[in-house]
């Protein structure tokens, strides 16, 4: 017997406009062949336990590391703080005379220069406070008519590069504001300005700026990127998953069915016999011939269920499954991976039975995450639930790429969404928009779960 796990992932494709029905039935199985039956809705659905959750935040094997740091900020922000204090004093030791219009050097600048270098020891806890104390003690030798050094601009021009590529945007742009007053105020107290030195001050420090939103904007891709990465790779590992569940569901379907045949003619002919093996010996010898194949047979169906069901990963975890009780931690996870969602709740909530609101969350997941792979990265994406007083309506638009063709074998993706609603006789409308983008319509009536079970 060979048992084998569907493919998980694929592109969309539309589906038909409304479905009700499961797939159709399978060609028969050879003679003594035991073969896995197509997706039918039956009791034992509810038996198959619950998928892991793809996008809960628990760790697992799935997860995507993290790259280790080449430096420890600590140790970066003290070595560049040391080297721009020696800069600066060493500076101030080497050059000549002071121009006319500026104070002569003296201990204060001294201080103020070692403040200046000391100040990139902040870096490390917040890129903003170093640039702040750096540009507060640059300004501070400006007011007090010292020649600025030459190591205290470029401490400025350190912090800003940090606070623009490594801080939150919001810092950043308070970082724009901090470096334009001090720039300012610099050039009014200059007695020796000229708009040539302010236009090349101003130039150089656009420079830096420009890289360090270039640098900021690249690595932002790459944690999308990894975000990505890490909930499709999720996606993959749950869908495995999820086939492997069906499919021993169907083996516990076939098992209880082969078995049971088997037992009722072990029942029928074990009392024929009983009740000829005096007066009709041949009819009651036939009889425990009968017994014997079919407990044989039975014997054989079990001994390959239990080959098959016999894994290492026998041993698996029955985590509570979740549910439309977590559909904004699911919102809030994919929105973490780059896909921005408006969720909207209608109608008032009341709670579902357990496999509908298992089957509710797994089609809002499956469909954020076709968006997420073939809606493209600058499509928006809308979930609006509507509890209704016999059922529970699903629909999920987004203004992305459309329906993909689907690559040769086919995902599961609305294959799956279509099992799951006929398990509980809905509907599902699933196509491209006529305004753009994809949508997902799904209606779950209660009275199905009921006559699901």
């Amino acid at each position: 017997m060979r048992f084998s796990v569907p493919a998980a992932g694929g592109g969309r494709k539309a589906l038909p406009a409304t479905v009700h029905e499961a797939a159709g039935a399978g060609a028969p199985a050879a003679a003594g062949a035991l073969t896995l039956p197509p997706f039918a809705p039956t009791p034992y659905t509810d038996a198959v336990s619950a998928p892991v959750d793809i996008l809960a935040s628990t760790p697992g094997a799935t997860a995507t590391p993290r790259r280790p740091r080449l430096l420890d900020p600590l140790a970066l922000s003290i070595l560049l703080a040391l080297v721009f204090t020696a800069a600066g004093l060493v500076e101030l030791l080497l050059r000549g005379p002071v121009p006319v219009g500026y104070r002569s050097d003296g201990a204060a600048l001294i201080v103020l220069t070692i403040a200046g270098g000391l100040s990139l020891s902040l870096i490390w806890w917040s890129p903003l406070a170093g640039l702040v104390a750096s540009t507060a003690l640059l300004v501070g030798q400006a007011l007090a008519h010292y020649e600025y050094t030459q190591a205290a601009v470029m401490a400025v021009v350190v912090a800003s590069f940090a606070t623009v590529a490594f801080d939150t945007w919001k810092r950043a742009v308070a970082a724009g504001f901090v470096v334009a007053v001090a720039m300012v105020v610099v050039f009014i107290v200059l007695p020796d300005l000229t708009w040539e030195r302010a236009i090349s001050t101003w130039a150089s420090l656009s420079v830096v700026w420009v890289v360090a939103v270039v640098i900021r904007v690249y690595r932002g891709s790459i944690e999308r990127a990894e975000r990505r990465a890490a909930l499709f790779a999720a996606d993959r590992e749950a869908r495995a998953l999820e086939a492997v569940t069906e499919e021993r569901a169907r083996l516990a379907r076939e098992l209880h069915d082969s078995v049971g045949h088997a037992l009722n003619v072990v029942v029928l002919h074990a009392g024929a016999a009983q009740r000829l093996v005096e007066t009709k010996p041949q009819v009651a010898r036939e009889a425990l011939e009968s017994i014997e194949t079919a407990g044989r047979q039975a014997l054989g169906d079990i001994e390959r269920m239990l080959g098959i069901l016999r894994a290492p990963e026998a041993e698996v975890s029955r985590d509570a499954a979740p549910g439309m009780a977590q559909l904004e931690t699911l919102c809030a996870q994919v929105r973490e991976a780059g896909l921005p969602i408006a969720l909207s709740v209608t109608g008032e909530r009341f709670g579902l039975p357990a496999s509908l609101d298992l089957t509710a969350y797994r089609i809002v997941q499956e469909s954020l995450t076709n968006t997420l792979k073939h809606a493209g990265t600058k499509a928006h994406a809308w979930v609006t639930v509507t509890y209704e007083p016999q059922a529970v309506t699903i629909d999920v638009l987004d203004d992305g790429r459309g329906v993909v063709a689907a690559t040769t074998g086919g995902g599961r993706g609305l294959l799956g969404m279509r099992e799951r609603v006929a398990t509980f006789r809905g509907e599902l409308v699933a196509g491209a928009r006529a305004e753009g983008g994809f949508s997902v319509h799904a209606r779950l009536p209660l009275a199905g779960a009921a006559g699901s079970r």
